[in-house]
């Protein structure tokens, strides 16, 4: 699911043509699992996973 989004995104010009969105996905599933696991009475701290999102991505993401 959040493959096809990013592929959606990259049509859409907001994702860079030769960003390889396959592994961002796995990299984002993988860093939200690891950021929530463990964690059964506190989530994370929310501006820490748009941080870690932001990373994740900021290679890729084009403004349009």
């Amino acid at each position: 699911m959040i493959g096809l989004h990013l592929h959606a995104e990259r049509d859409l010009g907001r994702v860079a043509p030769d960003a390889d969105v396959d592994t961002l996905a796995l990299t984002l599933i993988g860093t939200g699992h690891l950021l929530f696991a463990g964690r059964e009475d506190t989530p994370p701290d929310l501006d820490g996973v748009r941080r870690t999102v932001s990373s994740v991505v900021a290679g890729a993401v084009r403004e349009v």
